[in-house]
């Protein structure tokens, strides 16, 4: 009973299911066959290497590129701000202010001191 719904598989249907299950099993060990073979590659030492060596290098330069820098900015505090020497063709000011000049004293203040000093009174004044 091919025709009337019966579960017996037909002679083209058996020969499809097993070409499936040997496409699958040959992906499998396909798979395997790789997992196996990732668990066995060799450590790559050397890019480590090389790329400590090149981070170490950068390192090392940006540091001393700091250290220049802050030394120079060190330098340029510590030097004394001079102004320079008059020309002498230059002409004279025609008035000069003293250094030492002592600013006046506000105006709504008053300069004579706003309390007499207190004179002494002796009990014994007849």
């Amino acid at each position: 009973m091919t025709g009337n719904g019966s579960t017996q598989p037909t002679p083209t249907a058996d020969g499809a299911r097993e070409q499936r299950d040997a496409i699958e099993r040959a992906l499998m060990d396909r798979a395997r066959a790789r997992a196996s073979r990732e668990h066995e590659q060799p450590r790559r030492l050397l890019q480590y290497a090389i790329s400590l060596v090149a981070v170490l290098a950068i390192m090392g330069v940006t540091i001393f590129a700091l250290d220049a820098f802050l030394a120079a900015m060190q330098k340029f505090m510590d030097t004394k701000i001079v102004d320079p020497a008059p020309d002498p063709k230059s002409p004279m000011p025609a008035f000069v202010v003293p250094a030492e000049v002592s600013p006046p004293p506000p105006a709504d203040q008053d300069p004579r001191p706003s309390q007499p000093p207190a004179r002494e009174t002796s009990e014994a004044t007849p």
